[in-house]
């Protein structure tokens, strides 16, 4: 009796594991055509073996491609010392661009600078500077910056009375802490089941920490134009003493999670700078969507307000309320999962609606901030693993005179 038991109880917790399996859905897809907007994809603040990283710049680049994507941002700490012994350039279809995590007084920032002349200074100038821009004493033509993981545990930044041209909404090293922090259980549940079935402990692992959100909102309710990033942070290297690390999480499972979805106006650049200054453009305006591609990759998607022939995407601003205009929300309808769609004005939950159409159209409610936030609710077969809506698409806001 106790052998039928036991086989039942494991045959049951095998359909739980498996019940929940990534869509099959081939990551390199025909970018839709017509009204959809154009877009790069691309992996943010990265770390290799010129920091605290694991990997070699052209290993990363290899994952970032096979995980399909079209540009990635390195960060090293306090130094530019890829981009000075030749790494930076494409890689085949991949962009590999070289930027910097700055060390500064209240904590570290993403500085983006190698599109302008401030390229030719030293690594110690730009960490100086990068500090002197945030304190706005330094003003070099086409800089900007990028707060680096907010609310980290070990490394918050504690300077929110100024405001930055950006900041990490989402930062993946920062996610795994905090889960570790707040529930070791759980934390320990999610890396357990990770060997058996990566894409349920990935979607356990999906989580958004709102306060972030909630003091990038309110940046740009008082001066808009703060553009919103997620951030991989990846190292690929779990220190286990001084000599000893493991290469976990790997720089492929972490790009394939989730990524940056920057929308340019065509034609895109042929040229490697000239590519490199036109999506650093788009990212500067907060053209940018935040989607955890792992649920299901940006094709299909899009957010847009529609007056008449003319549409406006995240980072844009509508040049009057008076005309006829509404949003237009496009979700795959290969999904697979309910969505719940949230509409979010000057920083306050506008709107929801749940199980929420593939095409939906939303009237304007007159002037102000807009973004969108797209959760899916996804669960497990008996709901023990997992039952909990989960962040796909988060959107830059559009701006509403």
């Amino acid at each position: 009796m106790k052998l039928y038991f036991w086989t039942i109880l494991f045959f049951l917790l095998v359909a739980e594991i498996y019940s929940l399996l990534p869509p099959r859905i081939p990551p390199h897809q025909d970018r839709p055509s017509g009204n959809g907007p154009y877009y790069e994809t691309g992996i943010i603040h990265v770390h290799s073996k010129y920091s605290d990283g694991s990997g070699t710049v052209a290993e990363i680049a290899t994952d970032a491609a096979d995980a399909g994507m079209d540009f990635l941002i390195l960060t090293d700490h306090n130094n530019s010392l890829a981009r000075k012994q030749g790494h930076e350039h494409a890689y085949g279809k991949l962009d590999v661009f070289v930027e910097m995590e700055a060390s500064t007084p209240a904590g570290h920032c993403l500085t983006f600078y190698s599109h302008t002349p401030a390229k030719q200074l030293s690594d110690q100038k730009i960490n100086s500077l990068s500090w002197e821009h945030f304190l706005g004493k330094e003003n070099s033509p086409g800089v900007f910056i990028a707060i680096a993981h907010p609310s980290n545990i070990k490394n918050p930044w504690n300077r929110l009375d100024r405001f930055p041209e950006g900041m990490e909404l989402i930062n993946f090293d920062s996610v795994w802490q905090r889960e570790l922090s707040d529930s070791l259980l759980g934390f320990a549940a999610t890396a357990l089941l990770y060997p058996f079935n990566n894409y349920l402990s990935a979607l356990r692992f999906f989580q958004i920490y709102r306060k972030d959100f909630t003091a990038w909102d309110a940046m740009n309710v008082v001066s808009r134009g703060h553009f919103g990033i997620l951030a991989q942070d990846a190292h690929a290297k779990l220190k286990l003493d001084k000599n000893r690390f493991l290469r976990w999480p790997g720089y492929s499972q972490t790009f394939r999670l989730g990524s940056n979805v920057v929308f340019y106006d065509p034609p895109l650049a042929s040229d490697f700078e000239a590519r490199k200054k036109q999506i650093y453009h788009s990212i500067e305006q907060g053209r940018i969507a935040l989607t955890f591609q792992a649920i299901h990759p940006f094709q299909g998607n899009d957010w847009r307000m529609q007056c008449g022939d003319k549409a406006f995407r995240s980072g844009e601003e509508t040049p009057s309320t008076k005309q006829n205009c509404q949003f237009i929300v496009d979700t795959p309808p290969d999904l697979g999962f309910p969505v719940t769609l949230q509409l979010w004005k000057d920083g306050a939950l506008y709107r929801t609606i749940n199980h929420a159409p593939s095409n939906l159209r939303i009237p304007l409610g007159g002037s102000g901030l807009y973004r969108v936030e797209i959760w899916v609710h996804a669960h497990t077969l008996f709901h023990l693993l997992l039952d909990s809506d989960i962040p796909y698409i988060f959107y830059n806001p559009i701006y509403v005179r």
